[in-house]
């Protein structure tokens, strides 16, 4: 009976065993089916004439078109080929739809962007839209449809493992992509409540010490001389505060960007470099692209869900942005007489019911409701009313990209930029003339004494140069403009220790090249640590293991590199010293403004703020050079633990590595192995080739970093070179979907080049040929 029972069991067992199999078989096949057709012919509805799609061998799409409107065409059908849930969760994230497909987990999302209505801003601008630029997008947006609706279309993997499909694609959801971007770019206003919490703990004063003063030494990137100005005119009775340091953490360790003029280079004519600092996602923000038409080639990073090269070059002349950071946003006190409107949101959750918010106006903005935004509120306050530009109905920066592509030299780039609304950049330019320059274009406000918006700068007024005496234009999110400058702009510049290190770099030698500048653009050597080191290397560690570390750091170059030991020896150094210099000010204030405060920390240790390294909870007074030894000793010790006893064969490489998250499944079990992508790199919060690790994760996994990196060469644009975090594809199935990361990780890069066509392709390339649809 007993041997039955288990023949039985056994029998039953083998049964289910065979059905998972072959269930994971059909469903393997089929995430394998959702992989885009790359070779052949395929027709497509919409296309006015015969174009090709050739993929190299990093899988980045050569597109060969007859037309503008087929090139805008062809790059959504490769989006949405190679991006297409990219673009999902990017479109239902700002519309407030997450939740419909994510569940519960994502109603707090939903309602913080059906409480911005920056879907309903994208709906209202598309309209305000230039004709041709209209056109663009509906091109675009017919482009992406042709993939998504065809015959036997099978969808990414995300979308079979929710049981979910893609929608439409319209000219709107192209407008929420460009306004994430200009949301993860914007942050001022939601950092305001979190100041003022800080200020209610330290004092007013104590405060700007510790978020930190702009270096009177500090680089800034324009003078009065490149903005045409010999004396500051008066542009407001409003005083603005003084520059200082905005909040250093690994959401804001910012992008870099430089143009070295052809009298500085060994080729007689510009380079220009370009690497925007984003969170790291998989896949990469940014999709390389080359759009190929009679009129000629634009190449660069693109942005899937919309149709322009948002960064790169064309045949005569190259971009690159940075992100300014100003404050153009507030949160403003009001109460319930200030609602000026209301309607209802009603927000479908996937597994539970339906959530029904109300979302309220007043005359500047939407009411951030206390009951989903948690700020302390003055007294007499009901709400706060947030107020920004993210909401103009008539933002025309979605065409800045087709603009700027079609110029041809500075007046056309000027041209292209005055419709820049948001978010504020730094943008540096080249020609293959000769000429370099820069903008920072946008709408930014004018506010009076009582801190309500009355203007905005006007666009001959926001900071620009043209051919700068110096021979180069560099900025790295640090302060542009001159102190005497008139106009208000931000008190929270940042990028100190990386401007310092470019303008060093550049300043180095009197003639670059590509080689040189890749150099520069991947440095790992650390600012900070460079300045602080002979103050680090006086501690008495009291331990054993103590004084073998501070040995390793006695000729230690600041290179924060991935084979070697000092590199992590010193970084836990210093979040071990961090601790013991403000926890004890901070109080309950300490997590949220634990980070590598970088300009704080060189002031205590090597200026005039060395009073903060006294206890404040004890009665004795403490010198930092009583903290330095025993921060050390701890700090040797905790990693010890993890990393073992053997100082020298620490490796920073090994738990110090770029970590390129998927949403959502780097949050699932299971699947976040399979669609999380890590790789070792170098560098710190401080190194020009930024890898910031947050004090609060007990890692030092990083989470922000170098989204693209670009050099541009305007003697031979064929020359200049790329690369990308993660791979092409957002397929999974994809060995272009984390092929460019080990890549990406060592500082390599590869070209893009314009001078083949489809019967002379490069080895390893593959070619689509796609046609009319017929009628």
């Amino acid at each position: 009976m007993i041997k039955s029972v288990l023949r039985y069991g056994t029998i039953t067992l083998g049964i289910i065993a065979a059905a998972i199999i072959a269930f994971a078989l059909v469903f393997a096949n089929r995430l394998y089916a959702s992989l885009p057709q790359t070779t052949g012919t395929l027709e497509l509805a919409g296309l006015e004439a015969p174009a090709e799609i050739v993929r190299d061998e990093y899988g980045v799409p050569h597109i060969f078109t007859a037309n503008a409107h087929d090139a805008y065409y062809v790059l959504g059908a490769a989006h949405a080929q190679d991006r297409m849930w990219q673009m999902e969760i990017t479109r239902r994230a700002i519309r407030g739809r997450l939740a419909e497909i994510l569940g519960p987990d994502a109603l707090d999302t939903d309602i913080f962007f059906r409480t911005m209505g920056l879907a309903t801003a994208a709906e209202e601008s598309v309209t305000n839209l230039p004709a041709d630029v209209q056109d663009a997008l509906q091109a675009y947006s017919d482009g992406v449809n042709s993939i998504i609706t065809a015959p036997g279309y099978v969808a990414p993997p995300e979308y079979q493992i929710l049981m979910t499909a893609p929608e439409p694609w319209s000219p709107a959801d192209t407008v929420t992509v460009f306004k994430a971007i200009a949301l993860d770019l914007f942050g001022n206003a939601f950092q305001e409540p979190a100041r003022a919490a800080l200020e209610a703990v330290l004092g007013a004063e104590r405060t700007e010490e510790f978020i930190g003063r702009y270096p009177a030494d500090a680089p800034r990137s324009l003078s009065m001389a490149d903005l045409g100005l010999t004396e500051a005119p008066a542009a407001s009775e409003v005083e603005s505060p003084a520059p200082a340091i905005g909040p250093e953490d690994p959401g804001r360790d910012g992008s870099n960007n430089w143009v070295v003029a052809a009298s500085r280079t060994t080729t007689g004519a510009p380079i220009l470099a370009n690497d925007p600092h984003l969170g790291l996602s998989a896949p990469d923000i940014w999709y390389l692209a080359r759009l190929t038409t009679p009129a000629g080639s634009t190449v660069g990073a693109t942005l899937p869900g919309t149709p322009f090269v948002t960064l790169g070059r064309n045949d005569h002349m190259a971009w690159g942005f940075t992100n300014t950071g100003p404050d153009v946003g507030d949160l403003h006190p009001a109460t319930e007489a200030d609602v000026t409107g209301s309607r209802e949101e009603t927000i479908h959750v996937r597994f539970a019911n339906d959530v029904t918010i109300i979302r309220r106006e007043t005359a500047t903005g939407p009411v951030l409701d206390p009951e989903h935004f948690g700020y302390p509120l003055p007294d007499g306050a009901d709400f706060f009313a947030l107020q920004w530009m993210l909401d103009e109905p008539d933002d025309t920066t979605p065409g800045v990209g087709m603009a700027i592509s079609d110029g041809r030299g500075w007046d056309d780039f000027v041209d292209a930029v005055r419709s820049f609304v948001a978010p504020q950049q730094n943008m540096v330019f080249a020609a293959t003339n000769g000429d370099i320059g820069f903008y920072a274009p946008a709408r930014i406000p004018v506010r009076n004494a009582d801190g309500e918006w009355v203007s905005t700068i006007p666009f001959d007024a926001l900071p620009h140069t043209r051919n700068p005496e110096r021979g180069f234009i560099a900025t790295a999110n640090n302060m542009i403009v001159p102190d005497e400058y008139p106009y208000y702009l931000t008190s929270e510049w940042y990028g100190v220790s990386r401007i310092r290190r470019i303008y060093h770099g550049i300043e180095a030698q009197p003639r670059h090249d590509l080689d040189s500048l890749q150099a520069l653009q991947t440095d790992t050597v650390s600012d900070m640590a460079l300045r602080i080191l002979p103050t680090l290397r006086t501690a008495e560690p009291l331990t054993t293991a103590g004084q073998d570390a501070l040995a390793l750091l006695a000729d230690w170059d600041a290179d924060m590199a991935v084979d070697r030991p000092e590199p992590l020896i010193y970084s836990a150094w210093m979040v071990e010293l961090q601790r013991r210099v403000y926890a004890d000010e901070l109080g309950t204030e300490f997590n949220r403004w634990f980070a590598d405060r970088r300009v704080f920390m060189m002031d205590v240790l090597t200026g005039d703020l060395g009073g903060w390294c006294d206890n404040v909870l004890t009665d004795d007074v403490e010198t930092c050079h009583d903290l330095l030894g025993a921060a050390l000793d701890d700090a040797i010790a905790n990693t010890a633990a993890a990393q073992g006893s053997d100082i020298t064969a620490w490796r920073w490489g090994d738990v110090h590595y770029a970590r390129s998250d998927h949403t959502p499944f780097s949050s699932f079990p299971i699947l976040k192995d399979w669609f999380t992508i890590t790789t070792p790199v170098p560098g710190d919060g401080s190194t020009v080739n930024v890898a910031p690790f947050s004090f609060r994760g007990n890692d030092y996994v990083v989470s922000h970093g170098a989204s693209y990196r670009s050099l541009y060469d305007l003697s031979d644009l064929d020359n200049s070179r790329f690369m990308i975090t993660t791979g092409q594809s957002g397929n999974v199935m994809s060995r272009h979907y984390a092929d460019l990361a080990p890549l990406w990780g060592r500082g390599e890069y590869f070209q893009v080049r314009t001078d083949w066509t489809p019967d002379a392709m490069p080895e390893g390339a593959e070619r689509l040929q796609l046609q009319p649809a017929s009628p």
